[in-house]
């Protein structure tokens, strides 16, 4: 396996490395309920892209509920409601 004839100066390996840096996350609002969202993707709270739904969270939400059990309401939840 060859190997390197001199060593690389520190100007030269600094200019190579000059475009290995990170850039920072483009992070976006969703139109609809506000909430931070990376660019190009759908809105995780509401599933919202463009304007338009693209992702059910409903059925989500369901399944969440079934998961749980819980399917009524408490009354003394509601009286600390209002």
């Amino acid at each position: 396996m060859p190997v390197p004839a001199r060593k690389l100066s520190r100007s030269k390996v600094r200019r190579r490395r000059s475009h290995d840096h990170m850039n920072p996350i483009q992070v976006g609002v969703c139109e609809k309920c506000k909430a931070p969202i990376m660019a190009h993707r759908a809105c995780p709270t509401c599933g919202f892209y463009k304007g338009r739904q693209v992702v059910d969270h409903s059925r989500k939400a369901a399944r969440l509920l079934k998961k749980t059990g819980h399917t009524h309401e408490h009354p003394e939840e509601t009286k600390k409601a209002s």
